[in-house]
C-alpha cells in the first residue's frame, strides 16, 4: 500500500514540475521567411510554456492556396506544439515560410526549435 502512495506521489510531482517548466520567454515575436511569392511576415505569441498564437502580418501568397497553406501549417504548429507538421501539398513553399519564420520566433523566445522539431512538448 505504502509502495503504491510512493508511486503515484512521485508520478503527480513529475507532472507538476513538467506544467511549470519554462520553455520560452513569454511574449510577441516577429520574424519574416520567403515564400513562393514574397515574404511571409507572422508574430508568434508564447506563454512561459506553449505557442497562444500565430499571426499571419503580411503575405502575398496565391489567393485560395498558398494563403491557405499559411493558416493550416500555423493551425497545426499551434494546435501540436510542435515544428514537425506536414506541409499542405501544392504549397510546399509556402508551408515553408511559415515553418521558418516560426522557428526564428521559438529561438528568439529562447527556446531550441530543434527540440518542437522532434515531436509535441
Amino acid at each position: 500500500m505504502s509502495l503504491a502512495g510512493c508511486s503515484e506521489g512521485a508520478k503527480g510531482s513529475a507532472n507538476q514540475a513538467k506544467e511549470k517548466k519554462q520553455l520560452y520567454t513569454p511574449g510577441d515575436y516577429i520574424a519574416q521567411a520567403e515564400g513562393k511569392d514574397g515574404p511571409v511576415k507572422v508574430k508568434v505569441t508564447f506563454s512561459k510554456s506553449e505557442i497562444t498564437a500565430i499571426d499571419i502580418l503580411k503575405q502575398t501568397e496565391t489567393p485560395g492556396l498558398g494563403d491557405e497553406a499559411l493558416k493550416t501549417v500555423a493551425e497545426q504548429i499551434k494546435g501540436q506544439q510542435s515544428l514537425s507538421v506536414d506541409t499542405v501539398s501544392g504549397a510546399t513553399l509556402s508551408s515553408q515560410a511559415m515553418l521558418t519564420a516560426v522557428e526564428d520566433c521559438v529561438e528568439q523566445a529562447g527556446a531550441d526549435p530543434e527540440q518542437l522539431k522532434e515531436g509535441k512538448q
